[in-house]
């Protein structure tokens, strides 16, 4: 199976299914049924993932009905299915397609659309970060499972390896990156930390103007306690007194006579 279908076929497992995969119909890849063997549930599962995106088509509901019959009308597919769960009475199947890079724009009616064809639609991500989060320190034969494990437990444990990764992300994912990571409070805990050049750093590089730093100071830091001594120690920095010094006014030069 591929890496995808290995991840998808081992977070079932854990899910506490019973998985059947590496099936093929005729040269045409059944994908990956799942069991539940409590409920008797079973689960038509196909994994279509791509690095630069999944599905592309002007006209969504004609992409979903081809892709749908593809992958689970087929006949050869579908006489596969029944086969292969043929000890289950009364099976009910669901299907379910797990795709990547959803577009934002056209995500609801990517689902809405697969939905009408009876498809449930799951995206690749959420299963992966779920399946790596859950993943233990067991050791398994499986290399795609094994290789996670390596990826989590020793390039994780590595902060600075793990930034300079992240600095190869676009612009766009960056900053979204970065919010998700100061919308969580353990993280802003940490610039407890920080010491006082990376965090000048950091405000001198986000674009705030002297209002809005003001701002921000006034209303989101500073309370009545510490304003006081925020501003003393504000006015005894060199700099500031330069700039608040009172300028002398220089006297004009006359003579006695003009003074009598």
């Amino acid at each position: 199976m591929s890496a995808e279908k290995e991840i998808v076929n081992y977070w079932y497992n854990k899910k506490g299914f019973f998985t059947i995969s590496n099936i093929k119909a005729n040269n045409k890849d059944v994908g990956i049924l799942a069991i539940d063997s409590k409920s008797k549930e079973v689960l038509h599962v196909q994994v279509s993932c791509s690095l630069t995106g999944t599905i592309d088509s002007k006209e969504m509901g004609i992409s979903a009905e081809k892709i749908s019959e593809e992958k689970f009308y087929d006949d050869a597919i579908s006489d596969s299915v029944k086969k292969n769960i043929s000890s289950i009475e009364n099976p009910a199947i669901k299907r379910v397609l797990v795709l990547s890079s959803l577009p934002r724009s056209k995500k609801a009616s990517i689902i809405k659309e697969f939905g009408i064809m009876g498809i449930q639609i799951m995206e690749f991500e959420n299963i992966f970060y779920d399946a790596l989060e859950q993943l233990d320190t067991q050791y398994y034969k499986n290399d795609i499972i094994r290789t996670l494990q390596l990826v989590k437990f020793l390039l994780f444990t590595e902060p600075e390896k793990i930034s300079k990764l992240l600095a190869g992300l676009t612009s766009s994912s960056r900053k979204e990156f970065l919010s998700s990571i100061l919308d969580n409070d353990e993280i802003v805990k940490e610039f407890r930390k920080t010491n006082m050049e990376r965090l000048g750093s950091i405000l001198k590089n986000s674009g705030l103007k002297p209002k809005e730093l003001a701002e921000m100071l006034e209303n989101n830091i500073l309370n009545k306690r510490t304003r006081k001594m925020f501003l003393n120690s504000f006015m005894e920095q060199a700099n500031i007194r330069k700039l608040i010094k009172p300028k002398k006014i220089k006297k004009l030069e006359t003579t006695l006579g003009k003074f009598f």
